[in-house]
């Protein structure tokens, strides 16, 4: 019950969009505890704050903190942590009682909390890696924790690296408003990916992820209110979507440097599809531009596109389905997301950061046409600050 932009693609759990911001965030700078003592060798440690807002709808307020420690060059230790603030309201209900189907929100502001961790190691033999992974989170109706194994080979003078991985994370799905509903999910996923380095200048990498679920799916906030045209009783039927979901996700990521404009072209697309009948495509480009003074912007432009799930309708279908959603996330829309992110390099290791960024989903913006007519749109922005020393 969070954050509403792009969950569809991403994930089934709201939210979702929120956590890619974070998880491209905390690639960035973050805050640096003094910490050079025995046989660390390198390391970073960090923090960054993200506050994203929807016009009308969530707040989500996101402290981060981080630390990596690399030993002798042969273990590597990784460690984070995660505080989910939300507020506001969230759309409930989606009606046709106006003559079109339109969302209806909660009648009470909504306050969550979510708390969350990863902890992980990696070991070095030569030219192998191989690591371990547990991650946790914690809110009120919803519980998750994961493990995960990763390996990666570099070869061709390390010019090349094959990784392959493999998860696991067991969920609990809860409600506020229903004290008696504890429903387990579980999800296998797997990872292949090669990384190429092309020149100096220019490096390319993409990868596989498949993922395999079963168990709860249904959001148990969710409604639907359907008035039958020419009269009749109305019908009122609860979000239920299928016990399984396997998807595919290919990510491919570019990178071209420019020594002669010290800057730094980045592309990324990335194609999703799974067994509810969502297709997917996401691309992004960028252009890092190094300035004096130890600063540097990068202006970014990311749009996405998705179809809707086979079982999702904004009014109820007579007969009612076995399964059926009006969670308009799973509905066939399109969005631009234009970024701006500032970096400053002082001295020592340390880095401080800004990015700014927004979100429009909108139906018409679908690839081809075809949106969903009833899709309302979603303006959404986001804010970071972050700081990260190396060391």
């Amino acid at each position: 019950m969070a954050a509403s932009a792009e969950a569809g693609v991403a994930a089934d759990r709201p939210g979702s969009a929120l956590a890619g911001l974070l998880q491209a965030a905390v690639a960035l700078p973050v805050l640096v505890l003094p910490m050079r003592a025995g046989a660390v060798q390198a390391g970073e440690a960090g923090a960054a704050v993200l506050s994203y807002r929807e016009r009308g709808l969530m707040k989500v307020t996101e402290p981060v903190a981080w630390v990596r420690l690399d030993l002798d060059g042969q273990w590597e230790f990784r460690a984070s942590g995660v505080v989910d603030i939300v507020s506001g309201a969230s759309p409930r209900l989606v009606t046709n009682q106006s003559g079109e189907p339109v969302q209806s929100l909660t009648g009470a502001s909504i306050r969550d909390r979510r708390v969350g961790g990863e902890l992980g190691v990696m070991r070095r033999v030569g030219d192998v890696k191989v690591g371990l992974s547990h991650t946790r989170s914690d809110e009120d109706d919803y519980r998750s924790r994961a493990i995960g194994a990763q390996a990666a080979w570099e070869f061709d003078e390390r010019l090349t690296t094959f990784t392959a991985g493999v998860g696991r994370a067991s969920d609990r799905v809860r409600s506020a408003e229903n004290p008696g509903l504890d429903e387990p999910r579980r999800t296998d996923e797997y990872l292949i990916g090669v990384a190429r380095v092309l020149s100096p200048t220019a490096v390319v990498q993409t990868s596989l992820q498949a993922s395999r679920g079963r168990g709860w799916y249904n959001d148990p906030y969710k409604l639907t209110l359907t008035f039958p045209p020419g009269g009749g009783l109305p019908v009122l039927a609860r979000d239920i979507r299928p016990n399984h979901r396997a998807s595919l996700a290919w990510l491919t990521r570019y990178r071209q440097r420019f020594p002669s404009l010290a800057g730094t072209l980045q592309a990324e697309h990335r194609y999703y599809r799974d067994d509810w009948g969502i297709r997917a495509h996401a691309l992004e480009a960028g252009w890092s531009q190094d300035l004096p003074s130890g600063w540097s912007v990068r202006p970014a432009l990311r749009y996405a596109t998705q179809s809707a799930a086979s079982f999702y309708s904004p009014t109820v279908p007579q007969p009612v389905p076995a399964v059926h959603s009006s969670d308009q996330r799973l509905g066939a829309y399109g969005s631009l997301s234009p970024s701006l992110k500032v970096v400053k390099t002082l001295d020592g290791g340390l880095s401080l950061e800004a990015s700014a960024g927004w979100y429009v989903n909108a139906s018409r913006w679908r690839a081809g046409g075809g949106g969903t007519p009833s899709f309302e749109t979603l303006r959404a922005s986001y804010v970071l600050m972050g700081v990260k020393r190396d060391f």
